[in-house]
C-alpha cells in the first residue's frame, strides 16, 4: 500500500517560488548565457520536482520502502526498534514537520534513524506498528 508524503504549507511556499525564480532566470540572462543557464537550471528544477512529487512510502510484506525522488531506503520490519511521532526538522525523507521517527536495531542515531511524513500519519503509524514484531516500548 502506497502513502504519499504530507506537504506543509511552508514547504510549498518555498518550493513553488523557487521553481519560478529558477525557470525565470533562464529567460532574463543575456542571450550568450542562455544555453549555460538552461543546462544548469533545468536539471535542478527537475530534481526538486522529482522530490516534491516523488516522495512516498510503501508498506510491503516484509519491509517499508521510503522514496524521495532518487533517494530510497528499504527498512525491514524486523529491524525496526522504535516508532514515535516527531516534529524533528532534521533533513529526511519528509516534506512535513509532522513526522514519524523510525529507529533501527544495531545502528546508531545518525545511520539508524529515518524520518517520514505520510499523510494520515496516525493511521500509517498504527499499520506500521502492527507489522513490526521487534519493537521496544
Amino acid at each position: 500500500m502506497r502513502y504519499p508524503s504530507a506537504k506543509d504549507l511552508w514547504f510549498k511556499i518555498i518550493i513553488f517560488p523557487s521553481f519560478g525564480i529558477l525557470i525565470g532566470s533562464v529567460f532574463i540572462v543575456p542571450s550568450e548565457f542562455f544555453l549555460l543557464t538552461f543546462v544548469s537550471v533545468i536539471p535542478v528544477v527537475l530534481f526538486l520536482a522529482w522530490i516534491y512529487f516523488g516522495t512516498y512510502y510503501e508498506l510491503h510484506e516484509d519491509y517499508l520502502l521510503c522514496k524521495s525522488g532518487p533517494f530510497r531506503e528499504k527498512i525491514r520490519y524486523d529491524n525496526i526498534k522504535s516508532l514515535k511521532l516527531s516534529r524533528n526538522l532534521l533533513a529526511s525523507m519528509a516534506l512535513s514537520s509532522k513526522r514519524i521517527e523510525i529507529r533501527q536495531h544495531g545502528k546508531n542515531y545518525i545511520t539508524g534513524t529515518t524520518l517520514i511524513s505520510p499523510e494520515n500519519r496516525e493511521e500509517f503509524l498504527a499499520e506500521l506498528k502492527s507489522r513490526c514484531k521487534n519493537l521496544e516500548e
